[in-house]
């Protein structure tokens, strides 16, 4: 399969037309027709002007042959491509539309596959969403990074809710065996705190601080876990 760069002339070879490649990505190829709009394109449905070997080579000789001798060049001058028909504009537009919804379904299907990946990775491991470097993360225990509906939630609601995640997780980070984990859990009247650290005194092989006031103030508590 021809690779194809940003500027290369190109035909489609199921369909009327072709332009200009502005944009090349593993799947698709984007490319530029005389209406100036960029139409994403399979790379099998593409093939390069300039490529005269193998089917490219089929397909350029099979357009030269259907063009009437009247407009064949002259000298070094290019004869004017011959204006379409308004059936032709019509069809060509219709077929641009229908490879449209292919292209548009196929990205749908990867992004869906994509976000399927994503979610069974975050599940196995919520502290990726939560990672500042390599073995570190910052989990932010106020209520409203946690609950969408928080201001619904009784105070005991939102302690508890707080603690399950707290919970949480400290188990993925055993699992996953990270090096740091600062939970910002904010001051108030220092109940979700002093719960915290009534947990975190049952690890004897945990290291625990009170985090630097220059960056989180005084809410938030640093966990080091063994290597």
């Amino acid at each position: 399969m021809a690779k194809f760069e940003v500027g290369d002339k190109v035909k489609f070879l199921n369909q009327i037309g072709g332009g200009i490649v502005t944009k090349v990505t593993p799947d698709f190829v984007f490319v530029q027709d005389d209406t100036g709009f960029d139409m994403p394109m399979a790379p099998n449905e593409l093939i390069r002007m300039a490529d005269m070997s193998g089917a490219g080579k089929m397909f350029n000789e099979a357009v030269e042959k259907t063009l009437p001798s009247t407009n064949q060049p002259q000298g070094n001058k290019m004869a004017a491509p011959k204006p379409l028909t308004p059936e032709e504009e019509v069809k060509q537009l219709r077929n641009q539309v229908a490879n449209l919804k292919d292209q548009v379904a196929k990205l749908k299907k990867q992004l869906e596959n994509l976000q399927k990946q994503n979610a069974s990775t975050i599940n196995d491991n919520i502290l990726l969403q939560h990672m500042v470097a390599q073995g570190e993360a910052e989990v932010d225990l106020h209520i409203e990074m946690l609950h969408e509906d928080h201001d619904k939630l009784s105070a005991h609601e939102v302690f508890e809710v707080q603690m399950r995640y707290f919970r949480l997780c400290m188990n993925h980070a055993f699992r996953h065996k990270m090096k740091r984990v600062v939970f910002i859990h904010g001051v108030g009247k220092g109940i979700l705190k002093d719960e915290i650290v009534k947990e975190l005194k049952q690890y004897p092989e945990l290291h625990f601080f009170n985090a630097p006031m220059s960056k989180y103030g005084v809410g938030a508590t640093e966990v080091y876990f063994p290597n």
